[in-house]
């Protein structure tokens, strides 16, 4: 074997070797915090969480499980005892003001959820919505020790896009993530990602989910997508726009 192809196979090798190595399984554990304060949360904001005071305390209760692996993950809230003497009504609209809708998958490219499907309103599960998050992260050389993990801070925006006077329109929400490199997945609670390692805490709206505990493993055992129809975001709103017009109803 000539010594080029002897090098070549060698650094085939080493390739392979190292990514085996940055293959990383497991899940971790979230809790997550709802600020009441004028600093973080605008007017309008204060004014929904002064009409439903249990919000905080309810969301004290609520813990959320990430499974993951380098290509796949998949988020959810946990059932706690805590909360078994809480009402769905209160459950859900805590939920609603802490920014989780219900289980959500990331894989490479794509973040999904469930929504509802048009054609029957009444499905809360109708179908599987994806968006790509494109948050323009910018990391900082800022660090701070979460449990035995060294996490960086990183800065961006979760970008909205919504119609208003028939133009669509984007608004920015300021996110902060603070995230360890030294667990290799680009995934975090609720809609976080696309970070260089697994996101330990998530800050937006006055929200923050933190990480309270972490088991790596060898695989996650996350679940597949639901066999439901699969919509982008433009996809959804194009049949919301056309039924909308069928029904003669005004659709800004």
């Amino acid at each position: 074997m000539k010594l080029n192809n002897i090098l070549l196979l060698f650094l085939v090798i080493f390739i392979i070797a190292d990514i085996k190595a940055q293959e990383v399984a497991g899940y971790a554990h979230y809790a997550v915090v709802r600020s009441t304060d004028s600093i973080n949360n605008t007017p309008a904001d204060l004014s929904i969480i002064n009409l439903y005071p249990f919000v905080s305390k309810v969301a004290a209760m609520m813990r959320f499980k990430l499974e993951f692996t380098t290509t796949n993950s998949m988020f959810n809230r946990v059932k706690t005892m805590e909360l078994e003497k809480v009402s769905d009504e209160d459950i859900k609209t805590t939920e609603t003001l802490i920014g989780y809708r219900d289980t959500s998958w990331h894989d490479a490219s794509y973040f999904y959820r469930f929504d509802r499907d048009m054609k029957n309103p009444l499905d809360k599960k109708g179908l599987i919505l994806k968006t790509r998050n494109n948050f323009d992260w910018n990391i900082s050389a800022e660090t701070k020790q979460i449990g035995e993990f060294t996490c960086y801070k990183a800065k961006g925006d979760k970008v909205i896009s919504y119609r208003e006077g028939g133009e669509y329109k984007i608004r920015k929400t300021p996110v902060i993530a603070w995230f360890c490199p030294e667990i290799p997945v680009p995934f975090g609670p609720v809609f976080g990602r696309d970070l260089p390692g697994l996101i330990f805490e998530f800050q937006y709206d006055g929200i923050v989910y933190g990480l309270t505990d972490i088991n790596l493993t060898t695989k996650a055992e996350i679940a597949p997508l639901p066999n439901k129809e699969i919509l982008t975001k433009e996809e959804w709103r194009e049949r919301l726009y056309k039924l909308a017009k069928e029904l003669n109803i005004p659709y800004q």
